[in-house]
This record gives structure tokens, C-alpha cells and sequence, in this order.
């Protein structure tokens, strides 16, 4: 190649189609982002978000699942329906009690700045966790009020009810707790914090003798705690980046 050549290469210009150049920039944009959705889908995290839920919490709720079906068909078999449910109450507490523990666990350990820069974003996390915890404490309940209802002269839609206004509530003041002090909440705060809420609503429950009211009275209570709940959830997800709150 003569000097002319290389000097004429130099100086040759490519004229650009300015919009065919944006369409195929468009375009390849396109095909990464459905590549990334294709690998990694809503239903991908749901599967990573189950896998990566520390073990010891999920044998947490196992062992609760079955101590407490063995104690009260084997044990307190004989015990009055009041005792009985009001141990029931307290074996769902605790079982939200470590769930909502595992899904705060970024803000208590300090990860959530980290979360926040992954691919799904820790809202995205949060909103998965919730879908699942909450399926698990459903069918935890559902297990039982069916094996209570074999001991006690009470159907099952009634403990069903009973357990499900408690959880409810519990749920509502924890997450309370986390709109409150959300990124400065500590593992201390939080166990204190569920420790009171725990002693506080056996003192009412026996104060009261709550399963004594009617079921009607039941029922409008979970109505509202479920609508107080689903309010609270919303607005918590609604933030864009939860930092601002600090």
C-alpha cells in the first residue's frame, strides 16, 4: 500500500445515518434487557430468595409446627380450648416474630446499601420474602387449626380466625417498627421490641378473655387489621429509595 493510499484512507469520511444508527442502538438495547429478564425472572429470585433464607429459620418454624402439634395432641389434650388457643397464639407470634426477623435481616445487619445496588433492588427482595413468609405462616396456621380442631370442640374455621387476628396484628405493629425506624433498627431493638409485643397481647388476652366475644366481632377484627395491614405494606413499598427515610 503506496503513501497515496494510506493518505487517502486518512482522509475518507464515512457519512452516518444518524437515525439508522439510534435504530440499531435502540434495537440492541432491546435484546440485552430481554436477555437479562430471560436469565434472571421474578421467579428466579423467588427461588434464590427461598434457598438463601437462613436454614435455622426454617427449622425455627419446623420444630414450632411440631412441638406444638405434639403437645396439644398428646399432651394438653385434656387442658381447657382457652389454654389451649392461647398457646397456639403464642407459637404464631413467634413464628412471624422470626420471619419478619429474616426479612429485615439487611436493615439489622447493615446489607441494605449493598442490596441496593444489586440487580433487583431491595424492594424487590422485600416484596418476594413477604410473598413468602407470608404463604409459609398460611399454611402454618392451616396446620394448626387442623390438627387442634381433632382436640377441641371448635371448628376450624374458628381457630383459623382466632390465630389469623393475632397474626395480623402482630404483623401490623412490627412493620409499624420498621416504617419508624426503619435503616437505624438494631436486632436489639427489634427483639425487645417483639418481646414486649408478645407479653403485652397475652396480658390482654387474659385480661379480657377475648375468645369469649362473639364471632362476628372476630370477624369485622380481622377484616380491619387485613385492610389496616395491606395499607401499611403499600405505603412501605411505595418508597423509591428508602435511604431518604433515615
Amino acid at each position: 500500500m503506496d503513501n497515496e493510499t494510506i493518505k487517502k484512507m486518512k482522509t475518507y469520511e464515512v457519512k452516518i445515518d444518524e437515525i439508522q444508527r439510534q435504530a440499531v442502538i435502540n434495537l440492541g438495547k432491546q435484546k440485552i434487557i430481554q436477555h437479562q429478564l430471560g436469565r434472571y425472572s421474578l421467579f428466579d429470585l423467588f427461588c434464590l430468595s427461598i434457598r438463601f433464607t437462613r436454614l435455622h429459620t426454617w427449622l425455627i418454624q419446623f420444630a414450632l409446627l411440631i412441638v406444638t402439634t405434639f403437645l396439644i395432641t398428646k399432651v394438653m389434650n385434656d387442658d381447657p380450648a382457652i389454654f389451649i388457643l392461647q398457646c397456639l397464639t403464642v407459637t404464631v407470634i413467634f413464628s412471624v416474630i422470626f420471619f419478619v426477623d429474616e426479612l429485615f435481616r439487611s436493615f439489622t445487619s447493615g446489607m441494605w446499601e449493598l442490596e441496593q445496588t444489586l440487580k433487583y433492588d431491595l424492594r424487590q427482595h422485600v416484596v418476594i420474602k413477604l410473598l413468602i413468609f407470608g404463604l409459609a405462616d398460611l399454611l402454618f396456621i392451616t396446620c394448626l387449626a387442623f390438627f387442634c380442631q381433632g382436640v377441641m370442640a371448635i371448628s376450624f374455621w374458628k381457630v383459623i380466625l382466632y390465630l389469623l387476628v393475632p397474626f395480623n396484628i402482630t404483623c401490623i405493629v412490627l412493620f409499624s417498627l420498621f416504617t419508624i425506624w426503619r435503616n437505624t433498627l438494631s436486632s436489639f431493638v427489634f427483639w425487645i421490641s417483639s418481646g414486649l409485643l408478645l407479653m403485652g397481647g397475652m396480658f390482654l388476652a387474659n385480661f379480657f378473655n377475648v375468645y369469649e366475644i362473639e364471632m362476628k366481632y372476630w370477624g369485622a377484627g380481622y377484616i380491619f387489621s387485613m385492610a389496616l395491614l395491606v395499607l401499611i405494606v403499600m405505603n412501605m413499598l411505595k418508597v423509591k429509595k428508602w435511604e431518604a427515610f433515615c
